[in-house]
């Protein structure tokens, strides 16, 4: 009797144990690996990115594939209405947890995201950590670039991180700091702009092209002040805490390059409340290493080009911002944070910065490092 119980509470356990009767297999779902979300003829129009995993894998006797890449576009009057449509054109269950970066298009910034983000910011499988773009080019040619080895999702739009680490203009922006930045009073969000280049890579029997970061957008008060075209940008990396790596060049005599390497720049911004207006001093503070050298230049001489090199960038890029009323460098959230009363009289009702506003910029370059060579200067 007692074995026969036993044998029941065996049987009767089989019952609760999980299993993996309602698994699937990763081919019968469509992975959506990136969303572009535009606005035509008062619709909201998405294109979403679907990658194929099964040849990703590797094993000993076989090598991985090229990872086959599709894209679909669905429209609505709503953001979910598009992405319902995108449900009505598959023929396999469709999951977005894996979306690691959205694009705005341009007509959509003009347009206006509120409607966008609340759809969004209530979508539990939208990440925070996803990456945020901007672009005027067609979505789907931006979403048909692959890597040289024929993966989309290993382009550097999916890891902009280690691009920017490489060499550091415009830093990358994750949903959560945009959509912290976009509600924040006193905050420009430098949102990246996305352009595709023709051809960049070339083999025996095709071309690739390549997504390259082509820009900025400008984004103030929820509204889209403007565009900076990515060789304007120079002067923000000065400004910028997350700046890994960054070259300098200087001009030197005869039109001869000297080029020097930056690592992690130091900055520093200090708001001086006046009677009629808030003005700023900038502090940068650089450690230098020099990577091209093509003419003979003393030490001292070198560091003091370098320093006004690293002014007149600040400088073009803030009266660049100026036109767009934008504020680049963020100079308003500085008085936002450090004295709210002063914030509300002079900035939160107008653009108050001017060319003027920048009252001094310190600039302060030592050179470290001169490679395996001693730095000699030859009259």
């Amino acid at each position: 009797m007692k074995r026969l119980k036993k044998s029941f509470l065996m049987v009767l356990m089989l019952f609760f144990l999980g299993g993996c009767w309602d698994s699937k297999d990763i081919q019968d779902i469509l992975y959506i690996t990136a969303m572009g979300i535009d606005y035509e003829d008062d619709q909201f129009v998405i294109y979403v990115q679907v990658a194929s995993f099964s040849g990703v894998a590797k094993t000993e006797n076989r090598q991985t594939s090229p990872t086959p890449v599709w894209v679909a576009k669905g429209s609505g009057n709503t953001l979910n209405e598009a992405m319902n449509n995108i449900y009505d054109k598959s023929n396999q269950s469709v999951y977005w947890a894996h979306i690691n970066l959205i694009i705005f298009s341009e007509k959509l910034l003009n347009h206006g995201l509120d409607q966008v983000n609340d759809s969004l910011l209530r979508f539990n499988q939208i990440r925070e950590t996803t990456w945020m773009y901007g672009t005027n080019e067609s979505m789907e040619k931006i979403f048909l670039v692959t890597s040289l080895f024929g993966s989309s999702v290993q382009t550097s739009i999916f890891n902009p991180k280690d691009i920017y680490d490489l060499r550091s203009i415009l830093a990358p922006i994750r949903a959560q700091r945009f959509y912290l930045e976009y509600h924040e009073p006193g905050m420009t969000i430098k949102l990246p702009k996305l352009i595709v280049k023709d051809e960049v890579w070339k083999g025996s029997n095709r071309a690739i092209n390549s997504v390259k970061l082509g820009g900025s957008y400008l984004i103030k008060n929820k509204e889209l002040k403007g565009v900076l075209l990515h060789e304007d940008l120079d002067g923000i990396r000065w400004l910028t805490r997350s700046t890994e790596r960054t070259p300098l060049t200087v001009n030197a005599k005869d039109d001869q390059k000297i080029v020097l390497l930056i690592i992690r720049p130091n900055a520093d911004i200090t708001p001086i409340y006046r009677d009629g207006n808030t003005v700023f001093d900038l502090s940068v503070n650089i450690r230098a290493g020099i990577l091209d050298m093509q003419a003979d230049v003393p030490l001292e001489e070198l560091e003091k080009e370098a320093e006004e090199e690293v002014k007149q960038e600040i400088m073009k890029t803030f009266k660049l911002s100026l036109e767009k009323k934008a504020d680049i460098y963020n100079l308003e959230e500085i008085v936002y944070r450090s004295n709210l009363k002063r914030w509300k009289e002079e900035f939160a009702d107008n653009f108050a910065l001017t060319e003027d506003s920048i009252r001094n910029i310190n600039v302060e370059v030592t050179i470290q490092q001169t490679g395996d060579f001693d730095y000699e200067y030859i009259n």
